[in-house]
């Protein structure tokens, strides 16, 4: 159908109905969620979060008898404007913590309002582990908030403890790491694998890495080739032994292709490339991982549908390599591991791809701080596509390329918005995973859902369009819900004939 703005598109596919049910979200426990901030596991993080009393509790755990410091950067993984605790445990066995900020690349500056809280610290068989807390918004314009979608933590620590308060030496290591600190699943909800759980690497052929400082990589394979229903469960990543230095990030996506595409292999910009795998790059996600991610866990009560002739039968898999020596030597076998079992789950997952149709019409100017692009799962589709029981939604997965800052996605009904269903207000390209909702969301018949996306051009001369290419652009949300339905794509996007006067202006 199409409109002056916008045309509406809902694609059908024939798959099997269930019947949905609603889940609850659980209780905060301590400790909940857990991650490493470093490559090597010495600077391990745990944490949780009060939403009542607006507060995040962290422990940290590292390899040092020294000082360790934990920063949260100002959404660039930087020192300069980061707000920084510096902690240690003295010979004496008391534990110290102070709330400083970073001015640039010096020694950061003890803040006058001291809003990191210690809780406890402890030095033990060369780890050093503090627990301290943090409100989300503490007013003071030398601390970043805390706030859903992405953060930028930036960690160090020396082997030795401060010559004193007042003179604390440089550190001996340093590094960062984008973390969603909100929209995770708890450690306590991750269910354990079933008795029968079979496991298939899809991983890249033996890739030789070119001799570039960022490559995007794209490689067609056949998913595990089964006669009956089986339900995919968790989704880990797999990193060749060497390159977590190269493999940057990577996603998977489902693919209609023939199996003589197996095996299929090369720059995602070649183009040599195939254009129905090409287009893949922007069907459904099954998975995404980037570096220091976490693996793709489904819920208890929920699985990946694979085995039957309606279910995917190929994916590709697109990897991010980062080569900034322009190393010629690496050879790379990464890619994901997936679990799946007989021990059918009660609902099948879905993932509905909503946003703007990866078109030319995307269209973002040049030099520009802020642009906002929207595309919507509409009304006119919901209604005829949902069943009159809805769909539960429990999570999302954001998607543009470079020029991309920020996600917001909007709920509708019966002309009222509802309550946000995820924002990601400092979008990461390079840290791309799935945001689990904290409470799973019904969507009914005639809901709508909208998403903008939000561009900073501000470095680019010339006008940014819809494409394949990362120079182009993408402004998608993977929903992932269920029951699985026979609907893959609800999206929006401008009709040329609308943008021919604003052509014609700029001729």
């Amino acid at each position: 159908m199409a409109i002056k703005v916008v045309l509406y598109l809902c694609f059908i596919a024939f798959l099997a109905l269930a019947v949905p049910t609603s889940a609850n979200s659980g209780v905060l426990n301590k400790n909940e969620f857990h991650v490493s901030l470093d490559e090597d596991m010495k600077y391990l993080m745990d944490w949780t979060f009060d939403s009542i009393k607006k507060t995040m509790t962290f422990t940290v755990r590292v390899k040092t008898t020294g000082w360790i410091g934990f920063g949260i950067s100002p959404y660039t993984g930087k020192m300069p404007g980061s707000d920084i605790a510096i902690g240690w445990v003295d010979d004496n066995g008391k534990a110290h913590l102070q709330d400083r900020f970073a001015p640039g690349r010096v020694m950061p500056t003890l803040d006058t309002k001291q809003d990191f809280k210690l809780i406890s610290g402890s030095e033990s068989n060369g780890m050093t582990t503090l627990t301290f807390s943090r409100v989300f918004n503490t007013g003071d314009s030398n601390d970043i908030p805390l706030e859903t979608g992405t953060s930028r933590l930036i960690w160090a620590y020396n082997h030795q403890d401060p010559i004193s308060p007042t003179n604390i030496q440089m550190h001996t290591k340093m590094g960062s790491r984008s973390v969603n600190l909100f929209e995770r699943m708890p450690e306590k909800d991750k269910p354990k694998l079933p008795s029968d759980v079979k496991s298939f690497d899809f991983l890249v052929p033996n890739v030789t890495v070119p001799s570039k400082s960022t490559t995007y990589w794209c490689v067609g394979l056949k998913l595990p080739q089964l006669t009956e229903k089986n339900h995919i469960v968790r989704i880990d990543p797999i990193i060749a032994k060497g390159n977590n230095g190269v493999v940057h990030h990577m996603t998977l996506y489902e693919c209609e292709s023939e199996p003589h595409w197996h095996g299929y292999s090369s720059e995602c910009s070649s183009k040599n490339m195939p254009d129905h795998l090409t287009r893949c790059r922007g069907g459904a996600v099954i998975a995404g991982w980037a570096v220091g991610g976490e693996p793709t866990v489904f819920p208890a009560h929920t699985g990946l549908p694979i085995g039957r002739s309606t279910d995917p039968k190929f994916g590709i898999i697109e990897m991010h390599y980062d080569n900034p020596d322009r190393r010629s030597d690496v050879v790379d076998t990464s890619g994901f591991k997936l679990y799946y079992t007989k021990q059918l789950r009660q609902y099948d997952v879905g993932t509905l791809t909503m946003g703007h149709l990866v078109v030319p019409t995307l269209m973002i100017p040049e030099r520009q701080k802020e642009w906002n692009i929207t595309g919507y799962c509409p009304q006119l589709c919901t209604e005829r596509a949902l069943p009159k029981a809805g769909i539960n939604i429990f999570g999302v997965f954001f998607h543009t390329h470079l020029a991309g800052i920020s996600l917001t996605a909007r709920h509708f009904r019966k002309g009222k918005e509802l309550p946000m269903l995820a924002r990601n207000k400092h979008y990461d390209f390079n840290y791309q995973e799935v945001l689990y909702l904290r409470k799973e969301v019904k969507m009914y018949p005639g809901d709508s859902l909208a998403l903008t996306c939000t561009y900073s051009t501000a470095g680019r001369n010339m006008t940014t369009v819809g494409g394949e290419a990362t120079s182009d652009e993408m402004c998608l949300n993977y929903v992932f819900y269920y029951p699985k339905l026979p609907i893959s794509v609800c999206n929006t996007y401008t009709d040329y004939s609308t943008l021919i006067p604003l052509w014609t202006k700029l001729v």
